[in-house]
């Protein structure tokens, strides 16, 4: 068993152990290298209220009428647009649904963009028919006989919702009417209610994300502290051993159930780098065509890909987790100094 295991999965693994009954016995391998990498990966979800804010007010149109309208988030080109992970973009998705105020409700997602080919029936003639084909026609992108067109847009000018839209495209294409192809997975949901303050949404939404964050931080923390203190301070004594650490796993293991977060034994995170504030000022002017926020920058500095700064690309720096020893909001806060300085304009 490795550390990689948070400690309460680490439970669940240790107890399946014995289920037969029968004594059983836990090894667990860890190593510094391992926990600082780890570390770093916690933060690879996280989001500044930038971030947030640019998100909602794409979410949420400025068109005040827009309540009870279906609206799309294309995942791919989103993710990479808010740098953001898609799993990210759906937990707040979830959260606008399900918080304190539903502000909308999602539907199933779906490939949101058609292109339509007619066969049988001339397009104008069938539209004659079919109410669908009308609006199609009036909001589709025709190129050389091809029909382009956002399936949520037709959808709401119809008043149906965009499955119901595919089924009777479906219809049409069993019929020999028409041949058509779908793309562009994307998150679909209709609009309840408009925010009137996007600023303060975009810093509750924030806070919560970044409590997350800190409780998956704080956990791999005390793992690494538990196993610390296992390995190196435990006295051995109450039934300790130098190779059996089964009571003081007890103790530790039932003050972190019980709330008591006390251990703290062993510091391996460094606060400070005398090289950390030079080297992020070489990497913004190296690479100064990049928009850049202080997450990103530190991101690169600890190794994590991100959407909009994928490893293939970003991975070929040679300051690419160059300081995963540094705590990860040191390495930020100097990116949003070194940012300040370099764009001449505050950072958020």
């Amino acid at each position: 068993m490795d550390i990689l295991i948070v400690k309460a999965q680490k439970i669940e693994e240790i107890g399946r152990a014995g289920r037969d009954g029968r004594l059983s016995y836990c090894h667990l391998f860890y190593d510094d290298e391992m926990y600082f990498k780890l570390r770093s990966l916690m933060y690879s979800e996280g989001v500044d209220e930038y971030a947030v804010n640019k998100f909602l007010s794409e979410v949420f149109p400025a068109d005040k009428s827009s309540c009870g309208k279906i609206c799309s988030l294309i995942k791919e080109s989103a993710s990479r647009r808010f740098d953001m992970k898609e799993e990210v973009i759906l937990t707040v998705l979830t959260r606008l649904e399900l918080g304190d105020v539903q502000y909308l409700h999602l539907l199933p997602q779906t490939n949101v963009t058609c292109v339509l080919n007619f066969y049988k029936t001339p397009a104008v003639s069938l539209a004659q028919k079919i109410s669908a084909i009308a609006v199609i026609l009036k909001r589709s992108e025709n190129r050389h006989g091809q029909h382009t067109f956002d399936l949520p847009t037709v959808a709401n000018d119809m008043g149906v919702t965009p499955v119901e839209l595919t089924n009777q495209l479906y219809d049409l294409k069993l019929k020999g009417e028409i041949t058509y192809e779908m793309k562009d997975m994307a998150y679909c949901y209709r609009i309840l209610e408009v925010p009137t303050d996007l600023l303060s949404l975009s810093a509750d939404i924030t806070k919560w994300l970044s409590e997350v964050e800190s409780c998956k931080v704080r956990k791999m923390d005390v793992m690494f502290n538990a196993a610390y203190f296992a390995v190196n301070l435990c006295d051995k004594m109450n039934g300790c051993s130098s190779v059996d650490h089964t009571s003081c796993w007890q103790r530790i293991i039932l003050d972190y159930f019980a709330g008591i977060d006390n251990i703290d034994f062993c510091k391996k995170i460094d606060q400070s780098s005398p090289f950390l504030w030079a080297d992020i000022k070489v990497f913004l002017q190296s690479n100064s065509h990049a928009r850049f926020t202080p997450r990103a920058v530190a991101r690169v500095m600890h190794g994590i890909a991100s959407p909009a700064y994928p490893y293939t690309i970003w991975g070929k720096t040679h300051f690419w987790g160059r300081y995963t020893k540094i705590d990860f909001k040191v390495v930020m806060e100097a990116a949003k100094e070194e940012l300040k300085k370099f764009v001449g304009k505050d950072i958020l």
